[in-house]
């Protein structure tokens, strides 16, 4: 029963982040990039980027280490109020030092850096708080809490977008709402933590104790490798062009899709995770159990990536008006091509991770990060945003077709051949399925509809969407 409602509780947490993180990229980011241009939103786009990717140095899995702590049902106040300290500690680390490579990098807009660490610092303690509620298991606030920033920010700007024409928007203005909301969420957070008789403030001292910090130092270079090298790109691109923001914000209009896409398997990657991990310890076969989650996922994307491609010019110019152009559209075309392979790198990285290969992951992570800098460097004076999405496709493929053949032989009896044919056939079907209907001669939303409607016959056809994925996604217990 207490499973059953934890599941009920994850798929909740995650359902309705899923929600307002729609509502948040469709309604306010898109707005406010139509509202203050795509040049000044480009800079804000690098600096959140630079920002975000030195996050590593400001909480380096302190809130995991947290939550696990408290799991164990430890009351140790001193150890608590340790990590508490490390954290400011580690939080005035990241102030200075990103103010310094900040400096270093030539960023000019300082009132907007400041305002983004700030953001990062107040988004960490954030989370740090939101992990004495899943440590202590009150998930209905933890539920809450996940969304209530964005709610926060959704709830007071879209009246002022719509029915307030005299703001004067900025994107300094739209950054500090940012900052406020986070702050307001956890003033809140504490006050719900002080009303359980939860005081994350007693007995701080500065005698550190730095031992925690080792076993999470695997798992912090991973996840900075991975965001290093999801985020350089922007901040390379930024850099490397003479028009830099500009082009940084025609990459983020078109990012805003792959990151909406991206959604779905994220949902099923924090699912997954829990049910692979307890069939690996218990030494169960897990190969069945990947089959149906992996072939309705790469179905879905490439439905994605093949619609988002035919019609990249409709798409762009029904979200963004007159300020979309061809440039635009075949950079999100390119761009939404990573979609299968983002698939893949969740799946195959989830298993990994739950194998504890986590020194293989960050070596991959590391080539990737290397490859695409490297890429990078040599496509964007050419091709501009373009370079920036075809470094992106490739650097997923690689990173993917690595973490399969590492997949494949550490379980060697658990292959995916059938489904991996299945999915080539697919691809091949939907390329003609997009040439055929473009000859139909009837309005572009009929013809994507009907692109959509046929392609997702063809997946039932082929068998790659199973009712068996459904039930293994909530079937959190495996």
């Amino acid at each position: 029963m207490v499973a059953k409602k934890f599941a009920v509780q994850v798929s909740l947490l995650i359902i309705v982040n899923l929600i307002v993180k729609l509502v948040w990229i469709f309604f306010i980011e898109r707005k406010i990039q139509l509202l203050v241009g795509f040049e000044n939103y480009g800079l804000y786009y690098s600096i959140f980027n630079f920002t975000l990717i030195l996050g590593f140095i400001n909480d380096p899995g302190l809130t995991n280490y947290l939550i696990r702590f408290l799991a164990s049902k430890n009351e140790n106040s001193f150890q608590i109020a340790n990590l508490f300290s490390l954290k400011i500690l580690l939080s005035i680390s990241y102030l200075l030092l990103t103010l310094l490579f900040s400096f270093i990098s030539g960023y000019s807009n300082f009132q907007l850096i400041f305002i983004l660490i700030g953001y990062q610092i107040l988004w960490s303690f954030l989370i740090y708080l939101r992990g004495f509620l899943k440590g202590y298991q009150f998930l209905n606030a933890e539920v809450f809490f996940s969304i209530l920033d964005k709610f926060l920010l959704i709830i007071t700007l879209v009246p002022l977008f719509y029915l307030n024409k005299n703001i004067n928007w900025t994107i300094n203005l739209y950054a500090l709402s940012q900052l406020i909301a986070v702050l307001i969420s956890i003033i809140l957070c504490y006050w719900i933590l002080i009303r359980h008789k939860i005081n994350l403030f007693f007995n701080i001292s500065f005698k550190l104790n730095f031992s925690v910090l080792k076993p999470l130092m695997p798992f912090a270079i991973f996840a900075f490798l991975v965001l290093a090298y999801n985020k350089i790109d922007v901040v390379l691109l930024q850099k490397l062009l003479p028009n830099g923001s500009l082009a940084t914000g025609n990459y983020a209009a078109a990012y805003r899709f792959l990151d909406a896409s991206n959604m779905l398997p994220i949902l099923f990657a924090s699912l997954f995770y829990p049910v692979v991990s307890k069939n690996i310890i218990e030494k169960k076969h897990i190969g069945n159990f990947i089959k149906p989650g992996l072939s309705f996922l790469i179905a879905i994307s490439l439905i994605v990536c093949f619609g988002s491609w035919f019609y990249r010019e409709n798409l762009m110019s029904l979200f963004y008006g007159a300020k979309s152009s061809k440039e635009l559209a075949n950079i999100f075309g390119f761009l939404m091509f990573s979609a299968p392979l983002i698939v893949i790198y969740y799946v195959y990285s989830t298993v990994l991770t739950a194998n504890n290969n986590l020194k293989i992951l960050n070596i991959i992570s590391a080539i990737g990060l290397v490859f695409n800098i490297l890429l990078n460097i040599i496509l964007i004076p050419n091709y501009g945003a373009l370079g920036t999405a075809i470094t992106s496709f490739f650097t997923f493929l690689l990173i993917g077709l690595t973490e399969i053949y590492f997949y494949y032989r550490y379980f060697k009896q658990q292959n995916h051949l059938k489904i991996w044919l299945k999915v080539l056939l697919f691809g091949f079907l939907l390329m003609l399925l997009g040439n055929f209907v473009s000859y139909l001669n009837i309005a572009w939303i009929m013809e994507f509809s009907a692109f959509v409607v046929i392609a997702i016959i063809i997946a039932l056809v082929l068998k790659l969407f199973d009712y068996k994925v459904l039930k293994g996604i909530l079937n959190v217990n495996g």
